[in-house]
Order: C-alpha cells, then structure tokens, then sequence
C-alpha cells in the first residue's frame, strides 16, 4: 500500500515538472516569435533606409555630372568674353551664375590669366572649384555609406531573425516531447523524456537571455 503512494507520489510530482516545463517552452516559443517579428520588421526598414540612401547618392551623383557640364559651358563663353576683352559679356556671365561660381570666375579673372604664366589656365583648374567640385563627390559618397551602414544593419537583423526562428524550433521540440510523454506508461521512461525536455528548455533559456540581442519597438 505505501508502494503504491509512493508511485502515485512520483507521478503527481513528475506532473507538475511537466507542466511547468511546458508552461516555459510555450511562453519561449511565443518570446522567440514575436522576436523574430520584430527583427524582420528591423531587416525591412533597414533595406528601405539603404535603397534610400542609394538612391540619393545616386542622384548626387547625376546633379553633379548635371551641374559640371552646364558649368563647362558657362566657363567656355567666360573664357571666350576675357580673350575677346567683352567686358559686357563677363558681367552679365558673372551676374547670372550661382555665388559660389561666380566667385571662382571671379577669383580667376583676378589671377591675370592671359598675363600670367603661374595663374591657373581655365577656372575650372582654380582650387575653388575642385573644393566644389569635392563637396559634390563628399555628399554622394556619406549617403552611399549611410546606405553601406543600413544594409549592415540590415543584415545583422536577418541574422537574429533566424537566429530567433532556430530557438523557436528548439522550444517547439521541448513541446513535442512533452506531448508525446503522456503516451509513455512507464515511469522511468517518463522521467528520461521529462529530463530531455528540462535539458534541451534549459540550454535554450540560457542561449536566449545571455547571448541574443532584444529587438525594442521604435
């Protein structure tokens, strides 16, 4: 008789170490999807934050080649206007131009060009104007490491997104087992599958809280 109660015993409280691994590996799987949601959610913002920025490093890029040969054309006829003395046509050149440029024609005109051997033989050789010129190719090429940075980011996320997939196959095994121990009517076979369980739950709860990344909302 106290066999028996010490059997029934053993089963109850072999229940509730199954229930409470259960009731651990069910929140775990829910913890790692919503995780997984979240990192995919980060992975898609990353990518449209990269293509944006490509985009716009791209357009700095053309606005650039756009702006160099208007610029080009614009330095052909001042050019022309200084080696024909036109004074009328260098102002209304230098009236029309942006600031920026019109400082470099300026600076340029200011050189003595026709006289001088040591002035730079075109404005577009003034040191202004490869500054600009500079600044153009500066701003195309921080939006393209901004786009390099997001994709990265990117990335990171796609790996913490499968990261998170694989805990939740490894907590949705913990179910597994779980569920199929019911159908064992032997005790001590109940118990090695009860301690795979506990094992397999355990070393994933350390994976999760010591060495994943938490993606936050916002």
């Amino acid at each position: 008789m106290g066999n028996d109660a010490n059997i029934d015993h053993n089963w109850d409280r072999l229940e509730v170490y199954n229930t409470i691994i259960l009731a651990i590996a069910t929140l775990a799987v829910a913890w790692c999807s919503y995780q997984g949601t979240l990192w995919n959610g980060a992975q898609t913002f990353g990518l449209a934050e990269s293509n944006k920025y490509s985009r716009l490093a791209q357009q700095k890029l053309i606005q650039s080649g756009q702006n160099k040969a208007m610029e080009e054309a614009v330095i052909i006829n001042f050019v022309d206007a200084v080696l024909n003395n036109n004074q009328r046509k260098i102002d209304y050149i230098l009236k029309g131009v942006r600031p920026e440029m019109a400082r470099v024609l300026s600076d340029w005109l200011q050189s003595h060009p026709l006289d001088s051997t040591s002035a730079p033989r075109h404005p577009m050789a003034m040191p202004e104007y490869e500054a600009i010129m500079g600044q153009r190719v500066s701003e195309s090429e921080k939006m393209s490491e901004k786009a390099g940075e997001a994709f990265t980011s990117a990335q990171v996320a796609n790996l913490n997104a499968d990261r998170y997939s694989l805990l939740t196959v490894l907590f949705s095994m913990v179910l597994f087992l779980e569920a199929i121990m019911t159908k064992f009517a032997r005790l001590n076979v109940r118990v090695v599958v009860t301690l795979l369980s506990a094992i397999i739950c355990i070393g994933g709860l350390i994976v999760l809280f010591f060495y994943f990344p938490l993606a936050r909302l916002g």
